[in-house]
């Protein structure tokens, strides 16, 4: 399979982690008891300065959130881009697709240190197969 083809897939998938991550944060629900609901009340409530501003856990893990999601979206694009340079210059291609299968293998083991593993199963294969094939033509 050609590069820019596994490159569009990777896009397409970082759309899709995208999309779900932003779903599933923008308006968590209490959905495991009491606890929890005791947790992101504490979040929401309890503020404190911050260089200057008066802040919330609660308000930093929302800005993480949207933060973390927008770097997905702008994954996705340079995954699009970097698939078209690869269209017509593989070599050019090469060392761009590089640099996102590092972001991608980063997202990878952070996800699996804090996280959980199914997010990290799509992204970094989709740059690996690219540089398989660069090596499979060259």
């Amino acid at each position: 399979m050609k590069p820019w083809i596994w490159l569009r897939a990777l896009a397409i998938l970082l759309a899709v982690f995208a999309v779900g991550h932003t779903l599933g944060t923008a308006a968590p629900k209490v959905t495991r008891g009491p606890g929890e609901a005791v947790v992101f009340a504490a979040m929401q409530d309890f503020r404190f300065p911050v260089m200057g501003f008066e802040r919330t856990y609660w308000e930093f893990y929302r800005g993480f959130a949207l933060i973390i999601s927008l770097q997905l979206l702008l994954m996705m694009a340079f995954a699009w881009q970097v698939g078209t340079i690869s269209r017509h210059s593989r070599r050019l291609a090469l060392p761009l697709a590089i640099t996102l299968q590092l972001g991608c293998v980063g997202l990878a083991i952070l996800g699996w240190m804090f996280f959980f593993g199914a997010p990290i199963d799509s992204p970094p294969q989709g740059t690996a197969r690219f540089r398989g094939q660069r090596n499979a033509s060259v």
